[in-house]
């Protein structure tokens, strides 16, 4: 998240603590305020080996924004020696630096997002990631880090909040171990259409003809239409996931385990026709491609990506299926239920991956397709924690809602370079928006304003199965900025409320200004300022989120609160 610093040049201040009773005539303050922000921008080099490159200084980076080059005015190299914990077993250690100059650490939390898609991912290929997963979480995971596990089956589970507690997110790993998932039904609808396809020949030479290509196509189109909305589903929910983590600070990266991924999942129904298209007549025309255009989604990546990207994200896709699995090491109780999963069904060409390589690319992350070596997944990972620049610049002017492209490259030759391509700068509006639903799945601990929120009475019932729950929010009236006018004060606030379901969806964040006014000398017995509010919830409501932002100086508070009904 871009940081802000406010030079502020005031020609006369105003202390609240100490107001006098203020006559007719009132002095005037005059004041100017210059918005410089500073952003951040982290990169990882490495060698041709996938070994960290230490050592680089600032002038061998050039930083472009929008495809113009700006100065780098922050610079700063993180090693494992700055780190608190030792590098991973099995990683090369970094090239020694140039200059043994003592180098502040960097102490922004680290926050690990599991996303499990077990639409896609068959029981036994999730099971086997577990155990990687579990070692990556107790080598890397430090002092202040957070772990957060969720999964799409479909419906989306938040299987376990943020923690910083390594065992209670390996017992929820074990918890999930066995558990069935909805891709050994995805993997049956492609097999049935599949199958459909394969009849129609001999469904046609009964009555003395042969099947026009078009009746395959057909049949194609008939599963594209269902797995294309299937993956629209995934898509949602793991978009969903990475705006709600836009509020968050520190570095955050999502790991996605995901067997479906692709610009055109229906993509193997088309092929298999091309495979038997001489059965058909008008097959010796038939292009696949041309079959599926409708059903291409070549922005698919790019829109992923520009979520992750807004909200700080590096993505690290993995396809669990990896090159297959080994029937034989599945116990023979649960055979059965792997009977149609073969080697070659378990795996997908590299095509139908591409894009989660572009959403890697794209936020700086790298994805680990056809490979069983899933701890070179978490090795990686590991290992951009403890080992990258971070490179910083200064930006002006009024702070909206824009993408910014960023292009970071590297005097020197022979190194690779990883980074985000993009971000977005948010409106002071968009940033405390986000900020409320982040505080929804992680708590922030700054609190400016002092803000407090408890509920105001018992829940009444309301039509359409809703309830009505009051709930009070405070506010010290010191918090606030409070400007005098004639023999009063006035101020104003804006108060954001968001909600949290039980399926980890989080609501809209609803804005509401709030203005004041009250006489001067009645500051003393004005204690706190209280928000009441009448919330419509219903049965699926599991916590409240309100923040609180001064509209004159722009300091923030929040708090959270748990919903129990019933």
């Amino acid at each position: 998240m871009p940081r802000r610093v406010l030079l502020l040049r005031t020609l006369a201040v105003l202390f609240l603590a100490a107001l006098p009773a203020f006559p007719q005539q009132q002095p005037t303050f005059f004041s100017e305020t210059i918005e410089v922000r500073i952003i951040n921008v982290d990169v990882v080099v490495t060698d041709r080996q996938g070994h960290p490159v230490s050592g680089l200084k600032q002038e061998d980076f050039d930083l472009s924004e929008n495809g113009k080059p700006v100065t780098i005015s922050n610079f700063l190299e993180m090693t494992p020696a700055d780190s608190p914990e030792p590098p991973p077993a099995g990683t090369a250690a970094a090239t020694p630096a140039a200059a043994n100059t003592p180098r502040p650490p960097d102490t922004r939390a680290r926050n690990v997002v599991v996303f499990l898609d077990t639409t896609t991912i068959h029981p036994f290929t999730r099971d086997r990631i577990f155990k990687p997963l579990e070692k990556f979480l107790r080598r890397a995971t430090r002092t202040g880090d957070h772990v957060m596990i969720v999964s799409w089956n479909p419906g989306l589970k938040v299987e376990l909040p943020f923690t910083n507690d390594v065992a209670t997110a390996t017992k929820t790993l074990d918890k999930l171990t066995g558990t069935t998932t909805q891709a050994i039904f995805s993997q049956r609808d492609l097999e049935s259409a599949k199958q459909r396809i394969r009849d129609l020949p001999a469904d046609y030479k009964i009555m003395g003809s042969i099947p026009p290509i078009s009746a395959a196509v057909a049949e194609a189109d008939q599963y594209a239409n269902m797995v294309t909305h299937e993956q629209a589903q995934r898509v949602e929910a793991i978009k969903s996931v990475m705006a709600s983590l836009r509020g968050i600070g520190g570095r955050t990266a999502m790991v996605l385990f995901t067997d479906q991924l692709a610009t055109n999942p229906a993509m193997p129904a088309y092929d298999f026709i091309y495979r038997i298209r001489d059965q058909f007549t008008g097959g010796e025309s038939y292009v696949p491609a041309t079959a599926a255009s409708r059903f291409n989604d070549s922005s698919l990546a790019s829109r992923i990506a520009d979520i992750a990207n807004s909200s700080g994200i590096t993505v690290y896709p993995v396809s669990a299926s990896g090159l297959g699995v080994d029937l034989p090491s599945i116990s023979a109780e649960n055979r059965g239920e792997y009977a149609a999963l073969t080697t070659a069904d378990a795996t997908h060409s590299e095509d139908q991956l591409m894009a989660l390589h572009e959403i890697a690319a794209e936020t700086g992350g790298m994805a680990l397709t056809q490979s069983n070596n899933f701890d070179l997944a978490f090795n990686t990972l590991t290992q951009d924690m403890i080992s990258y620049y971070s490179l910083g610049y200064h930006t002006e002017g009024e702070r909206k809602d824009a993408v910014r492209s960023i292009s970071v490259r590297l005097k020197k030759k022979g190194y690779t370079v990883r980074s985000r391509a993009s971000f977005i700068e948010r409106s002071l509006t968009t940033e405390m928006q986000d900020a409320v639903a982040a505080n929804l799945l992680y708590p922030i601990a700054k609190n400016d304003l002092n803000v407090s929120m408890a509920k105001g009475g018992d829940a009444a019932p309301s039509p359409e199965q809703h309830v009505v729950m009051p709930v009070v929010i405070r506010i010290p009236t010191a918090s606030l900025t409070l400007i005098p006018d004639g023999t009063d004060l006035i101020g104003q606030f804006s108060s954001y409320t968001a909600f949290m379901r039980r399926d980890g969806r989080v609501s809209e964040v609803k804005r509401t200004q709030h203005q004041l006014r009250f006489p001067a000398d009645s500051l003393k017995r004005r204690k706190e300022i209280t928000v009441k509010y009448d919330l419509t919830i219903d049965d699926k409501t599991d916590g409240v989120s309100v923040g609180i932002m001064d509209d004159t100086s722009h300091v923030t508070g929040f708090a959270s609160m748990p919903i129990t009904q019933g």
